[in-house]
């Protein structure tokens, strides 16, 4: 069956699905037709009212869709939200991070701000020390104060 997809400047794009896909396997089709990633859309089903598709794993026919129906695609950006470093002088920063920002991402909002090299970063969080991935892999979360400490310099004993 057909249906209409509807952007939120009013392009229409007309895709073909089989009742029993799921709404999480229209989202892919949303990607690979227009490029957009499947965490960023957000799915109305328009039918009178306004009916969100928004369990994943639910079949489209669940939700009423027949050959014909439109749904609204609206493309969302992931809100930021707050976390604070805390230097090894004890001062507190602010910054403002997405949810998905990789480690790597933030050390290097850090150097800009904090003038410490990423190499010489060395930023804890509940005991773990933030390596590589995303902040969201080691429970960083709104609000969260993530700790700098320098990393130790090498040398030789005597």
């Amino acid at each position: 069956m057909d249906i209409t997809i509807v952007m939120l400047d009013g392009k229409t794009h007309t895709l073909r699905v089989n009742p029993q896909d799921t709404v999480g396997s229209l989202k892919m089709l949303i990607q690979n037709k227009l490029g957009f990633p499947p965490q960023k859309q957000k799915l109305i089903f328009v039918n009178g009212q306004k009916t969100p598709l928004n369990d994943d794993s639910q079949y489209i026919s669940y939700y009423g869709l027949q050959s014909g129906s439109r749904v609204s695609l609206l493309i969302t950006q992931p809100a930021t939200m707050q976390v604070f470093l805390r230097n090894e002088k004890g001062q507190i920063s602010t910054y403002d991070i997405k949810p998905e920002e990789t480690v790597s991402d933030f050390k290097t909002k850090v150097q800009h701000r904090e003038g410490v090299q990423v190499s010489q970063q060395r930023l804890l969080h509940q005991s773990r020390e933030l390596l590589d991935g995303k902040l969201s892999d080691y429970d960083v979360k709104e609000l969260s104060t993530i700790n700098m400490t320098g990393r130790l310099r090498g040398g030789v004993y005597f």
